[in-house]
């Protein structure tokens, strides 16, 4: 499990390394909303993550489709959970926009792990 997650984090940090450089063209350089950037970003790199994580975080031969489907149920659920936290951050607690989507990425980390090993890679 050690090199497993060693590689998951390997994939996050490139992972999240390409979802803070779109956020930050998005938001910084092309004017969006930080909401629409947030969104636009991070589906983007949500097809990367799943083949690379499927491939080779986990090693997985299991059913792509019903593997696939699970993934985009987190995709969603977490699009949804990281704006509305990114949301409050920003209007709420007036965090900066591009500090506050490092806060909503780890919190998403946390738990994905988890899921990806126990439910959908397993």
């Amino acid at each position: 499990m050690q090199s497993q997650f060693l590689r998951y984090l390997l994939v996050g940090g490139a992972s999240f390394a390409l979802e803070y450089g779109l956020y930050w063209l998005l938001y910084r350089w092309l004017g969006l909303p930080y909401l629409w950037a947030n969104s636009s970003a991070y589906l983007t790199v949500f097809v990367v993550n799943f083949l690379l994580n499927r491939s080779w975080t986990f090693g997985s031969s299991g059913h792509m489709g019903r593997q696939a489907l699970l993934y985009l149920l987190l995709v969603l659920f977490n699009l949804l959970a990281s704006n509305v936290v990114l949301y409050l951050l920003v209007e709420l607690a007036q965090v900066p926009a591009l500090v506050a989507k490092v806060v909503v990425m780890l919190m998403i980390v946390s738990w994905n792990f988890v899921l990806y090993r126990k439910v959908i890679y397993r």
